[in-house]
């Protein structure tokens, strides 16, 4: 399994989750400002944990120039 393939898989998967929270948001489905704050820290995560892959990815190329 190389590098893209892995990277694609976890960004699929951040969107998917990212998509999920957006919904619970959208719809006021949100139970109390616990579960909001919750909600909202791992849409925080989730933004980090893609940009932290994707400046990953961008210095592999760099590295491989």
């Amino acid at each position: 399994m190389n590098e893209i393939y892995l990277a694609q898989a976890v960004f699929r998967l951040i969107n998917e989750r990212r998509g999920l929270i957006r919904d619970t948001l959208e719809f006021d489905n949100v139970k109390n400002m616990e579960h909001y704050k919750g909600l909202m820290g791992e849409l925080r995560s989730l933004n980090y944990l893609e940009e932290e892959i994707k400046n990953l990815l961008d210095k592999k190329e760099q590295e491989e120039e």
